[in-house]
């Protein structure tokens, strides 16, 4: 009885779950034998580049401590169990540096390894994989000579350092890895920057360029004072189709519900109803229950949120206007504030979200209800999942001292250097090796919500059928799967489904050769 080979092309997060729920299964299944091939780069697996823990430390997660945990059933400790042991104490409502988080990633994979069960044989690969080709019913890895019967791709953000982009002397493709790309030669003390982006990559690249070279800000009565170091840029100028900044994340300790916890039980009690419906769309029935629930936290008249929403997502937002919406956003968060229809709305998305990605995922929306939900959760993302109130409290910091300047964002500023800080989309829109040349192969296919498609079990889906052997997890199926950028391993499952999967592939394979 063989080995079944397994192969998992990139081990960040999605593929250290992956990793740890195939040991699970195959523990449970001690009679067969797996060998599996870890392909990743980067010097810390489990983390990856995204959560390396050599980042600066002005890095911060956009995640709560308390909600990171890499292990399911208690088999582990949570982050904030892990971060116990370390001299600096970590609450749950903490927005912690990634480095911090990335050392307990690479720590968990370290345990994982260690623990494996006998009848789990780990190769571990420091390398990247260009190249995946199917070779009868098995799969080869290029340059690397390996063939496997399993494949598992979780190469997270496609080319998210855009590794392959050429840089000048004035044009970065990434702000990342930062310690490389925006060193003091690259980006000069005291010259001019703009930064394609208004997201979280401008946030991670405002901040490197000023605190992180020394900068300090202090906690004042409305939010931060700024000391310059004198190494920081002298103008930072973010462009952006929509000038629509993020909104700030609550901080939890100062901050009150407007509504109890059975408020939203009721609410999600009648999106499941919805949801059940066989006829149920995204644009004429969850979207407005949406926006109806949004009226009712706030106990606003009926239409409220309809009409903000729609307003602010035919507005180009002003200088002044950018300027407003940060300073509302970052004192609701702070509990300065009375709360508005945005943060009721990006409320409701939050709440409702594991909801919204179990009636999602793996369904093949019409073009116009998936043309309709790209839109509207493109603007939620601004809303729902922006950076900790304390980075928009910065932002606003910089802004005043003259540091960042909002008046540039249709692009048109001359500057010393262009920083490209945005990531390419998650989906299959543009999509990075191995992935890339298997689509080319139709070893893949892309759904109306532009993600590479998937069923439950994580197995690629070719036009005309299943890809055997061949599965991907992660930021490329966005889509298709919704909500791949958390950090959170309990919104999904195919982790633990692919590993049985697997499993399951391996003791029919083994029955089949005791019958021949």
């Amino acid at each position: 009885m063989r080995d079944t080979e397994i192969a998992i092309v990139g081990c960040g997060p999605k593929g250290l779950y992956a990793l740890d729920s195939l040991c699970e299964a195959a523990r449970r299944s001690a009679e067969h034998r797996f060998t599996v091939h870890i392909f990743e780069p980067s010097a810390h697996p489990g983390a990856g580049p995204i959560y390396d823990p050599r980042q600066p430390e002005v890095l911060l997660m956009n995640f709560p401590a308390g909600l990171i945990n890499a292990w399911t059933g208690g088999r582990g400790p949570s982050f904030l169990e892990w971060a116990a042991r370390s001299p600096k104490p970590v609450d749950a409502g903490d927005y912690v540096p990634r480095a911090h988080v990335g050392r307990y990633l690479f720590w968990s994979f370290e345990r994982i390894v260690a623990q494996a069960p006998s009848n789990v044989r780990l190769i571990q690969h420091k390398t990247r994989v260009d190249a995946v080709k199917c070779e009868g019913d098995r799969w080869s890895i290029s340059a690397q000579n390996i063939s496997v019967d399993h494949v598992l791709i979780t190469t997270g953000h496609q080319d998210g350092f855009r590794q392959s982009a050429p840089e000048t002397r004035n044009h970065i493709p990434s702000p990342f890895p930062i310690d490389q790309r925006l060193t003091q030669t690259a980006v000069p003390p005291a010259s001019t920057v703009r930064c394609k982006g208004f997201a979280l990559t401008f946030i991670d690249t405002m901040l490197a360029l000023t605190e992180g070279r020394g900068g300090v800000f202090a906690l004042s009565a409305t939010g931060y004072t700024y000391t310059p170091s004198g190494t920081e840029s002298r103008r930072i100028a973010p462009f952006s189709r929509s000038g629509r900044p993020m909104r700030a994340k609550v901080e939890a300790a100062l901050f009150t519900q407007p509504q109890g916890d059975a408020f939203w039980d009721d609410q999600r009690a009648e999106l499941s109803h919805i949801l059940r419906t066989p006829y149920a769309t995204f644009t004429n029935h969850i979207w407005p229950a949406f926006l109806s629930f949004a009226d009712q936290v706030l106990g606003n008249p009926s239409g409220t949120s309809a009409n903000f929403f729609t307003h602010r997502t035919k507005t180009t937002f002003t200088p002044d206007e950018i300027r407003q919406d940060l300073r509302i956003g970052y004192d609701i968060a702070m509990g300065h504030r009375a709360q508005d229809s945005a943060w009721a709305l990006a409320e409701v998305w939050r709440r409702c979200y594991s909801q919204l990605i179990n009636w999602i995922s793996h369904r093949e929306l019409t073009p116009d209800d998936a043309h309709h939900f790209r839109q509207i959760a493109a603007e939620m993302e601004r809303l729902a999942f922006g950076p900790p109130a304390q980075n928009i409290g910065k932002l606003i910091t910089l802004e005043q001292a003259g540091i960042v300047s909002f008046d540039h964002m249709t692009g048109e500023a001359t500057a010393d250097v262009t920083i490209n800080a945005t990531i390419p989309p998650a989906g299959g829109a543009e999509l990075a090796a191995p992935l890339d040349g298997l689509l080319r192969d139709g070893h893949l296919s892309i759904g109306a919500m532009g993600g590479v498609r998937v069923d439950k079990e994580a197995h690629a889906l070719t036009r005309d059928g299943i890809a055997k052997g061949l599965s991907i997890i992660g930021r490329a199926t966005e889509g298709c799967v919704l909500g791949n950028d958390t950090l959170s391993r309990s919104l999904h499952d195919l982790p633990e489904n692919w590993a049985a999967a697997v499993v399951q592939s391996a003791r029919q394979s083994n029955a089949l050769e005791h019958s021949l």
